[in-house]
């Protein structure tokens, strides 16, 4: 009996096997499609589903069509199925997004791409005509009579297409204080060197969907530091003008400034998507349950902000005092109190603190006139921390003494402005004295320094008296006629003939500016991916997401020869559409641009997600080098 069932329990497994066997051979040769579909027909203010379905197939990595005359609102919500009619199985996935019409028209969405097993399989075009907004009382008719229910539970239990929309500008009007960006200083009044602390703030009561910065701040004026804030950071809680706000910091700089007067700080600006909640007006019973919500595009924009720089006090200033700002500690030591002549010594001075370290200048110190002296050799580990920048400057300045006998290094004064005290503060080194041994080098009355002046050698001012009769011949050798002569003759010719071709040659590189652009477009654009790699290997997410970002945008910049300052994913597109690149590859170039502003400030992207990305930026690269070229 044992045997029997074991035999039977064999024979089902084995029936499995043959039978997903089977399965996978039919799904396999069935045909794989791609296919779009939308309405053919939407009012200007509801929103509508675009889906994309593949049928047959595992795919991956959707690249969306431009579609500049819908705005993307949601997605993809994504669907799969498998169905056995009669023997014929199949299966399918279906990737749904929501759009929003920006105009009335007639308007054809082109064709979306998706890799199935590393090929890319099209979808079709899809055409959608967009007519006059309809009223809340038309679209809730329009409801009721298509529906032969007309029930609360089956009347679009889901609501997606059937709800009112309410307009932008009426929506941007209702939020306009729930959601702003603002730059905040630690102080609006210092002293001329002194630090001020610039934080760019997004306050909002809202869902925040996504954000980018579009217009980066200019601080005339001002030494500046970003200061780079943790990627992990969370928003806080912030009571402003009597009102609770969540709280994050997108953008912090140390500035120090250079110059008084008042100081102007320009805004930024910042791309914003917030979510609003709607309160339903239908019969729909999960719409009165759990409401509905709208997303809404914002530009927000800081206020300009002044600062009043004071200049530093006259009165105690010392007469060394050479801009040092903040609090520091100053020392100096020599390498040894006891050397021969033409040994080299050391002789080194540090600088630590807080305060605008990278603003200072090395010390000029007056070095005895028989010691041979270079330019200081600098190392500095300066952080920049929340409190500014910090850490040490150390000048490192080589000795060479040329003369035997006593001497000494003079003491010399450090001088600081404390902003916390409003005085100054001086701190004087020791002197060092230096017996220095051996005999008199060549150069021993030499006043040897970094500039390294002229030179007087000893017995070239005096000569001895001749005691002999001289003889003297006339020299025969005539100027005119000789090698000289000719060789300056047609000198002149020689050296315009060389001007002119200098200049043709220069004309020549400056009119060929920008093919030398285009020509390196590529190669940069593969350093930088290269970089990218680096940071991928060390899951360094943050610049990893950058530098693929500067790969793409410093790629169709040079490749393109489109100014910075005109840079858009609007222009970009025209450009490439000018030049016969195809939608998918302008599509493809899009969505990797978007991930990596997405990336930036998303949660943690996985290890498999960063490493589709930098294939896709590769294959993209080559196909826009194939595509440009025809």
């Amino acid at each position: 009996m044992f045997f029997r069932k074991f035999f039977s329990w064999r024979k089902f497994c084995q029936l499995s096997i043959v039978n997903c066997q089977l399965l996978i051979v039919v799904l396999s040769a069935s045909a794989q499609t791609f296919t779009a579909s939308a309405p053919k027909s939407v009012p200007e203010n509801q929103n509508f589903n675009l889906s994309f379905t593949l049928k047959n197939a595992n795919g991956a990595n959707v690249s969306l069509p431009p579609m500049n005359d819908f705005q993307l609102m949601g997605g993809p919500s994504t669907m799969s199925s498998f169905s056995n009619i009669n023997g014929a199985m199949s299966q399918s996935m279906t990737y749904t997004y929501v759009l929003r019409p920006k105009r009335q028209g007639t308007f054809t969405i082109g064709k979306a791409s998706i890799n199935v097993n590393g090929t890319t399989i099209q979808s079709n075009e899809v055409s959608v005509t967009v007519t006059a907004p309809v009223s809340q009382q038309q679209q809730q008719q329009s409801q009721n009579q298509n529906n032969p229910f007309n029930d609360p539970f089956f009347n679009d239990p889901f609501g997606q297409q059937q709800q009112p929309q309410v307009s932008e500008e009426e929506l941007k009007k209702q939020i306009k204080d729930d959601v702003f960006v603002r730059v905040v200083l630690n102080k609006t009044s210092t002293y001329k060197g002194e630090l001020v602390t610039a934080t760019y703030r997004l306050y909002y009561r809202r869902n925040i969907v996504n954000y980018n910065l579009s217009k980066s701040p200019s601080f005339d004026g001002f030494w500046t530091q970003e200061v780079e804030l943790d990627p992990k950071r969370r928003p806080t809680v912030e009571t402003y003008n009597g009102k609770q706000y969540n709280t994050l910091d997108l953008i912090k700089y140390h500035l120090y400034s250079q110059r008084s007067g008042s100081l102007e700080i320009s805004p930024i600006e910042i791309n914003a998507v917030a979510q609003v909640s709607l309160q339903s007006r239908s019969n729909n019973l999960f719409d009165n349950f759990f409401g509905h919500s709208q997303n809404v595009s914002l530009t927000l924009k800081t206020l300009s902000a002044k600062v009043n720089v004071k200049d530093l006090p006259e009165s105690g200033k010392p007469e060394n005092f050479s801009g040092a700002v903040g609090t520091f500690g100053f020392s100096t030591s020599l390498s040894g109190k006891e050397a021969k002549t033409d040994d080299a010594l050391t002789y080194t001075m540090k600088i630590s603190g807080t305060g605008n370290l990278k603003l200072l200048d090395a010390p000029e110190i007056q070095f005895p006139s028989s010691f041979e002296s270079y330019d200081p050799k600098e190392k500095e580990n300066i952080t920049n921390s929340a409190d500014g920048l910090s850490g040490t400057l150390q000048y490192d300045y080589l000795l060479i003494p040329h003369e035997p006998g006593e001497f000494k290094i003079p003491s010399y004064t450090f001088s600081y402005f404390d902003p916390a005290t409003a005085k100054y503060t001086t701190i004087a080194s020791p002197e060092y004295p230096l017996k220095i041994t051996g005999q008199p080098t060549k150069n021993s009355t030499n006043n040897s320094s970094s500039n390294q002046k002229d030179i007087s050698l000893l017995n070239e001012d005096i000569r001895y008296i001749k005691t002999q009769t001289p003889s003297f011949e006339k020299e025969n050798n005539s100027f005119f006629g000789s090698l000289g002569f000719y060789a300056m003759s047609v000198a002149p010719l020689f050296l315009f003939i060389g001007l002119i071709a200098l200049k043709k040659r220069n004309e020549n590189l400056a009119a060929d500016v920008i093919g030398t652009k285009r020509k390196k477009a590529l190669s940069l654009a593969r350093k930088r991916l290269s970089k990218g790699e680096k940071f991928l290997k060390q899951n360094d997410r943050k610049n990893f997401y950058e530098e693929v970002s500067r790969a793409m945008w410093g790629y169709v910049c040079d490749k393109l020869n489109i100014d910075i300052a005109s840079l858009s994913k609007e222009n970009v597109e025209e450009k490439l559409l000018s030049r016969n690149v195809s939608n998918d590859t302008i599509a493809r170039l899009l969505s990797i641009i978007n991930s990596c502003e997405l990336a930036l400030y998303s949660p943690a992207a996985s290890d498999t997600e960063m490493k589709n990305n930098y294939s896709a930026a590769l294959n993209l690269i080559a196909d826009l080098e194939n595509e440009i070229k025809k």
